[in-house]
């Protein structure tokens, strides 16, 4: 891999140009004259350079209310969950974790009103009798199905 280069030339000014590492001199592409390699800056990125690139910054990060914590970076906070066992919802892949899990919620929810609602009219029907409405709202042979396919998929 051979990195780019910025040079300067007495008579056309600044170039870049690809050059073996290590070559102080390049040849400038207008006039063939010798260039010096010049010295610049690299770009520090917390993306392009390892975690905790601000550290001893006036402003060192910020605070994750994930994480508990002061963290300099997203890369520092992510490692943290890691470590505490948490899964990054893009590493789920497909649909997302929410909106599965919430419709669920839902289901659930929607089955018991609609248990609760059946209960209430077997209380009537009953004349309050509590026992004989339980017994016609969650039949056992019902129940036991219920808890066997439970069981399986857990």
């Amino acid at each position: 891999m051979i990195p780019i280069y910025e040079f300067c030339c007495e008579e056309h000014g600044r170039f870049d140009d690809l050059v073996p590492m290590g070559q102080m001199t390049h040849a400038c592409p207008q006039c063939s004259q010798q260039s010096v390699k010049l010295v610049s800056m690299p770009a520090k990125t917390a993306t392009l350079w390892n975690s905790r690139w601000n550290e001893g910054l006036s402003n060192t990060g910020f605070f994750s209310y994930s994480a508990g914590q002061q963290v300099c970076d997203k890369r520092q906070e992510e490692q943290i969950m890691n470590k505490k066992g948490f899964i990054n919802e893009k590493d789920l892949g497909g649909e997302s974790w929410h909106a599965s899990k919430s419709q669920a919620i839902k289901d659930d929810q929607s089955k018991l009103e609609a248990d609760a609602a059946r209960y209430r009219t077997n209380l009537k029907k009953f004349d309050g009798d509590k026992v004989k409405a339980v017994e016609e709202t969650f039949p056992a042979k019902q129940m036991l199905e219920e808890a066997a396919i439970h069981d399986a998929t857990t």
